[in-house]
């Protein structure tokens, strides 16, 4: 029975040859056959160590590394009780590394701190637990962590600030001065339009919400952002999305003093009131995307002028000169791939359907994505909102917190359909080949060797790291791409 195996690693090795081998971890501390369920890593911007952590459903095993790739520490913690198995975060002081989670009512909280400096870990439950307040999204930024909610039908946005070594205190960004108005134009809370797209209604809970992590410097597709709530977070903060029909608003929050401002952006105009839409943010300008049965406008702003730099407009008449690919179906129940061939096909999905637009830098050129997608039924677990990785079985963790992660986890739990287009500075259209992303090279590698655990993405410094756990050596192999 080895030799089969020894094979498959053998071309699995073979087929990443081209990629250097970053790290090996081998896992000593592990105690007994577990599976592993869950990776991901932590990075120091300031001293550029980074921690890699696994969970094997019975103890989270961290290892704190050097930028020369030195092993500085490592260790085990039995963690929080098992409800507790969405990480929302991390802060960073020197050598200790807290992370931050919650349960999957998004109601209470704690976390867990590994400090490296002292061999040692410290598990805390926090004595808060939210009634009349809704769970956003977690905004991590060196030794603070932001635990972001939101009180019922407001435009709140109350800020846990978790800062290592001093007390938790409680900030507010207020926005109630602010104009906020639905898809009829009338004044409604933001809360509700977060839930809702600016739509009057909803079904389940109104005032609920799914937040996308996006990093626009990495590979994203259209499950990652056809959300209508996403955040861009920085080292300097986080911008804030929400679309409605026929506005962007814009939320720029400073992480030094959670000052804020706040930009309405219009969206293309369609000769129909009702319109699917979506937005996505790269650098200084904003891609925007409007869609009808009849008729879709892309267009790309200036987020300092709002000046429109480029406006396309097509109805299920025309030909799509502008795209670079076909129109490609990808996903679904009974066929992985397909062509389209008529616009209006097209149209239908994007009206029909989660929009969304992804724009990327490649030399001097921008490739833009315009697609939607469809949540399917595979079986088996549930799907975490934004990852292609199923929600594992009771007691493993699933990681919301590194926006790479979440972007090279969101190819395959939907059914998407979509274009890709290429465009120069000016925003011309381009003719020639999409070039291969990182994420695609990554994924072409992944698909032959099946047999992975654990499997991770994350940035450090410019490069990609990959990797997944291998049973059998009883290791953790990683590769830069």
């Amino acid at each position: 029975m080895k030799y089969p195996f020894l094979i498959l690693c053998l071309v699995f090795f073979q087929s990443v040859s081209s990629q250097e081998r970053f790290l090996e971890i081998e896992n000593d501390i592990k105690n007994g056959n577990r599976k592993m369920h869950t990776a991901f890593s932590v990075v120091d911007d300031e001293t550029g160590n980074f921690a890699v952590f696994l969970d094997d459903d019975n103890m989270m095993y961290g290892f704190l590394y050097s930028p020369s790739l030195q092993l500085i520490r490592r260790f085990a913690s039995e963690g929080l009780p098992k409800k507790y198995n969405q990480i929302i975060g991390y802060s960073i002081l020197g050598q200790k590394i807290r992370l931050f989670l919650k349960d999957k009512n998004d109601k209470t909280f704690g976390s867990v701190l590994f400090d490296f400096q002292n061999g040692s870990t410290h598990e805390t439950l926090y004595d808060f637990k939210l009634k009349q307040e809704f769970y956003v999204e977690g905004y991590s930024n060196g030794s603070k962590f932001h635990l972001i909610t939101m009180p019922k039908d407001s435009n709140i946005f109350q800020v846990y600030v978790f800062e290592e070594g001093k007390e938790q205190i409680k900030s507010t960004i207020d926005l109630s001065n602010e104009s906020f108005v639905d898809n009829q134009a009338e004044p409604q809370s933001l809360n509700t339009i977060m839930s809702t797209g600016g739509n009057i209604y909803t079904t389940g809970s109104q005032y609920r919400f799914q937040v996308d992590k996006i990093d626009p410097e990495s590979p994203n597709s259209i499950e990652t952002t056809s959300k209508i709530v996403k955040m861009y977070p920085s080292n300097t903060g986080f911008k804030l999305t929400v679309d409605t029909q026929r506005h962007t608003y814009l939320i720029d929050v400073s992480a030094q003093n959670l000052d804020y401002t706040l930009s309405t952006i219009e969206k293309p105009y369609l000769s129909t009131t009702m319109a699917n839409s979506n937005s996505f943010l790269l650098d200084d300008k904003i891609y925007l995307i409007s869609s009808t049965l009849e008729e879709m406008v892309f267009s790309v702003k200036s987020l300092d002028t709002q000046e429109e730099l480029k406006n396309i407009h097509i109805t299920k008449h025309d030909n799509i000169t502008f795209k670079n690919t076909p129109i490609i179906q990808e996903g679904g129940t009974y066929k992985n791939y397909r062509e389209l061939d008529k616009t209006s096909k097209f149209l239908r999905r994007l009206a029909n359907e989660d929009i969304g637009i992804v724009a990327s830098k490649y030399n001097n050129h921008y490739i833009v994505t315009i697609g939607s997608k469809k949540e399917i039924n595979r079986g088996g677990g549930m799907m975490m909102p934004g990852f292609g990785f199923p929600v594992a079985t009771a007691g493993a963790f699933t990681v919301t917190f590194n926006p790479t992660y979440f972007a090279y986890g969101s190819y395959s739990s939907t059914k998407a359909t979509r274009i890709e287009c290429i465009f120069d500075e000016g925003f011309n259209h381009k003719e020639g080949e999409v070039p291969q992303n990182t994420f695609d090279k990554i994924k072409k590698a992944a698909d032959k060797f099946p047999k992975k655990e654990a499997e991770t993405v994350f940035k450090l410094n410019d490069d990609y790291i990959w990797g997944f756990y291998n049973k059998k050596l009883d290791k953790y192999m990683t590769y830069k791409f």
